[in-house]
């Protein structure tokens, strides 16, 4: 488990803008310690990497949102998410 302060020396991107992605659901699945402190594994990592390639590529926000929540509905929705 990271620090957000670790996460940002490992990919570069501020606290701030971490925050803002969980803030909008682009990261689902970042949890929180026993003092409410965000804590982050290699999945959070993995998502932070996908979403500032898709923000890279000039995708829009509510797109990615759109993604991310096509991505906790399941496999079924892979094809669409393809496209």
């Amino acid at each position: 488990m990271m620090s957000i302060k670790e996460v940002t020396e490992i990919t570069g991107i501020s606290a701030s803008a971490l925050r803002y992605y969980e803030s909008e659901g682009l990261l689902p699945y970042v949890k929180r310690n026993e003092t409410g402190k965000r804590i982050y594994d290699q999945e959070d990592l993995e998502w932070i990497h996908f979403t500032t390639a898709l923000r890279a590529t000039g995708m829009p926000i509510a797109q990615i949102q759109e993604y991310v929540n096509l991505y906790k509905e399941g496999d079924h929705t892979i094809s669409i998410r393809k496209k």
